[in-house]
């Protein structure tokens, strides 16, 4: 009885070990599958951009915030698909604000390196190629304020980010004429470019819209430092509101700085410069009370921690910031939210995905923002079939005081 005791123990125990052996096999086998059968890519998007010259700003605005914005992508887990992990990377070229220089980079964005997504800013160069993106299945967000960047087929890849002037427009001088009963007339001062020529003809039609005498428009080369005698002849017809709109911000600096020097003491609004940028070149004098279309990153309210916290992050990693970084940041969130619904680094899956109706992307830049593709308001403007590539989503009116931009109205269009 003894003997048959120390048997059957003997059993158990060979059993229970046989167990235990299987079961770490089985373990440590699932985990070294796993591990092999993860990939890792990295996928890179292209950007186009002026990162030299007077619209550096801008262009380096969008390459900090489309790096940054494609960083915390990463830091969240980037995407996985089946078994290949993506993180994401940025190639910037500088195009300085130059159509040849702008055309090259595409070129070689899409022949040489490769390039499946893409940010463009310079207006010919991007109208130019688009038709080429579309070819190619290329996905390009684009700030280009001309609307002709939107008269494409209905398949194609090229979609606006930006809330062009166009968008903007009859809101932005609407509001002028009611918040400044005295400003009875406007006149723009613009670049002699496809840039400046349409600009221009959208603050025409929305001043006409807001009842405000309409004077006769001022162009300038690109490339000229010396404003003195455009300024000159601009307030020789008496404007109450001088519109600097498509201007470089550089440009707008050294307007500003002449129009106080002569004596201008009247409106000067213009477009998505920050203060920030313009004080080093004006003065904190020249643009007290200035109108701009920049968000500035005041705490509370409706900015998000995220933007709130990118100037200290661009002084960080590149030693300066800029002032429409949270713009570009959340253009560059609205691709990579795209390419995470969509579940899918195919730019035509990604595109289907922009396409649909009614799709809503996060605007990282506002707390809880949303980003429309084909909104009520886009539609209204461009119709339905070329809304669908025009973003909206909710921008501020600021007035600079004490050198910096305070909220003067934020738009929230339907």
């Amino acid at each position: 009885m003894k003997k048959s005791l120390m048997v059957l123990f003997a059993f158990l125990l060979a059993a229970a070990l046989v167990s235990m052996s299987l079961a770490g096999c089985s373990k440590t086998t699932t985990t070294s599958s796993t591990t092999q059968a993860l990939q890792e890519k990295t996928i890179t998007i292209g950007v186009d951009t002026p990162l030299t010259g007077g619209a550096a700003p801008w262009g380096l605005s969008e390459m900090h915030g489309v790096t940054l914005a494609c960083d915390d992508f990463n830091s969240a887990g980037g995407l996985t698909v089946g078994n290949t992990h993506y993180t994401f990377q940025v190639e910037a070229l500088d195009d300085a604000y130059d159509t040849t220089k702008t055309t090259n980079n595409i070129n070689q964005m899409i022949y040489t390196d490769g390039i499946k997504f893409m940010f463009t800013f310079q207006t010919e160069g991007s109208l130019a190629l688009a038709p080429t993106l579309t070819t190619q299945k290329i996905l390009n967000f684009t700030v280009v304020n001309d609307d002709r960047i939107l008269a494409q087929p209905t398949d194609a890849y090229t979609y606006r980010t930006y809330m062009g002037f166009s968008v903007q427009a009859n809101d932005y001088i609407k509001w002028i004429q009611q918040n400044y009963p005295n400003a009875h007339s406007l006149a723009v001062m613009t670049t002699n470019d496809t840039n400046g020529t349409v600009t221009e003809g959208y603050a025409k039609t929305a001043a006409a819209a807001a009842g405000l005498i309409y004077l006769a428009p001022i162009f300038y080369d690109p490339g000229t430092t010396d404003f003195t005698p455009f300024v000159t002849k601009m307030l020789a017809e008496k404007p109450d509101v001088i519109l600097t709109i498509g201007d470089p911000t550089g440009d707008v600096g050294v307007i500003a700085k002449t129009l106080k020097g002569l004596g201008f003491t009247g409106i000067h609004a213009t477009g998505i410069v920050g203060a920030s940028d313009l004080l080093p070149i004006a003065g904190q004098a020249a643009i007290e009370g200035m109108l701009t279309l920049n968000m500035p990153l005041i705490p509370g309210g409706q900015i998000s921690d995220a933007a709130l916290g990118l100037p200290a992050r661009e002084d960080a990693r590149w030693g300066a910031h800029y002032c429409c970084t949270w713009d570009f940041y959340s253009e560059a969130a609205i691709m990579l939210d795209a390419i995470k619904q969509a579940g899918s680094v195919d730019p035509t899956v990604v595109k289907a995905k922009l396409d649909q109706p009614g799709a809503q992307f996060k605007y990282a830049a506002i707390n809880n923002g949303i980003a429309t593709f084909g909104s009520g308001a886009s539609n209204a403007v461009f119709g339905t079939s070329v809304g669908l590539h025009q973003v909206t989503n909710s921008w501020a009116i600021d007035i600079v005081k004490n050198g910096a931009d305070t909220i003067g109205t934020i738009i929230n269009p339907k």
